[in-house]
């Protein structure tokens, strides 16, 4: 699973990898994808706006694999080696088993649905530069100066669960595959949570209050950059769509606008970080002052 080469990009990123959207099922819930709530969507045919669907439903499964490779991997290896007690660390083992087993089952589908583009790769469309890569897995290996990493799992795990509840209240307007792997998925994030939680309660306050304080500071740029509004991957996905749909790549500045819009567009921010999807966090965050930042990102 850990296999460095399954985390490149793929080297046919230019093909088109949706497929046929003539059976009409979505790939991702309409409410998870950006360029759904522009104005631009609804200029749209029901085949074009499937495409997007579907572009971004695979997008979607990437981002499962890089965060629970690329990201959380390093963290669990360094609570196996460095938990204080076997218990700890049997949580820990366990808990990148389950990630493991997870990231199979995307890659599976996404190699079902596009074993060509998928072949040589997890990533086609997460525009994530080598070095950024790096870095991302950096504070993983050393969650001692880098606790946040925690708060990162933590938030990410409720947001799984938030966004499987979505992927399967579609029922059968979603794709079956997609319908059952994310039902999967579901089932194990419970378990990820109460461990976050017991790796948290550890960490968290026996790290010097500057420290938690820079984290801190760390995890808002980081959250920021990477994990609110669609920046870089946002915009590829949008043009591996239009790769497939070539009468709208006239258009491809008006989407790219669309999608730059989105920052000021109250309805889409609302669907990010919902309070009621990260009762856990919020209870957590709110025993530490130093925490208060964080709080900013979730809306009512």
């Amino acid at each position: 699973m850990s296999d460095a080469r399954r985390l490149k990009p793929s080297p046919s990123a230019g093909e088109p990898i949706a497929g046929s959207a003539r059976d009409g099922m979505l790939f991702a819930p309409e409410s998870l994808t950006p360029l759904a709530f522009t104005p631009v969507y609804h200029t749209l045919t029901e085949p074009q706006r499937l495409g997007y669907n579907r572009v971004h439903g695979l997008y979607f499964l990437e981002q499962i694999i890089f965060f629970e490779q690329v990201m959380a991997r390093p963290t669990l290896e360094w609570l196996i080696r460095n938990s204080p007690t076997p218990q700890l660390s049997r949580e820990a083992e366990h808990f990148l088993q389950e990630e493991d087993a997870h990231s199979s089952w995307f890659r599976g589908l996404l190699r079902d649905i596009a074993p060509e583009q998928y072949a040589h790769g997890d990533f086609r469309l997460l525009d994530m530069g080598s070095l950024t890569h790096r870095l991302m897995r950096l504070p993983g290996s050393s969650v001692r100066f880098f606790p946040a990493m925690l708060w990162l799992q933590l938030i990410f795990e409720e947001r799984a669960l938030y966004f499987g509840r979505a992927f399967v209240s579609c029922g059968r307007a979603l794709d079956p595959r997609f319908q059952a792997v994310h039902r999967q998925h579901l089932e194990d994030e419970p378990a990820h949570i109460r461990r976050d939680v017991l790796f948290l309660e550890w960490l968290w306050p026996g790290a010097p209050l500057w420290l938690r304080r820079v984290n801190v500071r760390a995890l808002v740029w980081l959250m920021r950059e990477f994990f609110l509004l669609p920046k870089r991957s946002g915009l590829r996905v949008v043009d591996t769509w239009l790769r497939e749909f070539p009468e709208l790549t006239p258009r491809k500045r008006e989407f790219h606008d669309a999608m730059r819009a989105l920052e000021s567009d109250d309805a889409y921010l609302r669907t990010l970080y919902p309070k009621t999807g990260f009762p856990r966090t919020r209870q957590l965050i709110a025993r530490w002052p130093e925490l208060a930042a964080l709080d900013d990102f979730f809306t009512d």
